[in-house]
């Protein structure tokens, strides 16, 4: 059984916050198609959701983001009226790996998920350590190149920091990248 994981496609990678970013909000309409497809082919479908405390330690390290209860902890508007599905999950997370003391584990056993296909933010941070922590447990990961994005910033450039990162999850991690010329 496959599931689709869209990792992070929040308010706070997207439209607001000091880690919004116009080069994650351009691969939504990506995501959306993504979403459609998995829900039509019968998979399930897990929606990751950055969520910080307050004082979070992984603000030590980037900006406060995604707070609990804020606006950039909720996702998309495009994405919310997937939630109620009966095949769609909502996960929040703290840390960069959705498999980081959450419920993805137990939702993997419980749904007999064994293929995973990856998009959404950052290609770089969550989606990659995401990936590594499926691959660990040795479940077949493609990551939808097509809508993954990262942020730009100094000495973040978002398009090599993308390509580095994809080539990293299929070279080192052994996730199947698959492109938009590409045919599942």
């Amino acid at each position: 059984m496959q599931a689709l994981v869209v990792v992070d496609m929040q308010n706070g990678f997207l439209r607001e916050g000091a880690l919004a970013s116009d080069d994650c909000l351009g691969v939504l309409p990506a995501v959306v198609r993504e979403v459609d497809a998995a829900l039509d082919s019968g998979a399930h479908v897990v929606f990751t959701a950055d969520t910080h405390e307050p004082d979070d330690r992984e603000f030590e390290v980037f900006p406060v983001h995604c707070v609990r209860g804020t606006a950039e902890a909720e996702l998309a508007d495009e994405l919310r009226h997937y939630l109620g599905h009966d095949r769609v999950h909502l996960l929040p997370k703290r840390r960069y790996s959705a498999m980081f003391e959450t419920e993805m584990e137990g939702l993997l056993h419980r749904y007999g998920i064994d293929a995973v296909r990856i998009c959404g933010v950052c290609t770089d941070i969550c989606v990659l350590h995401t990936t590594a922590d499926l691959r660990n447990r040795d479940i077949a990961v493609t990551v939808v190149a097509d809508a993954t994005a990262t942020f730009d910033g100094p000495d973040h450039p978002a398009d090599a920091v993308r390509e580095q990162s994809l080539a990293h999850l299929a070279g080192i991690l052994g996730a199947r990248v698959e492109r938009s010329h590409e045919q599942t």
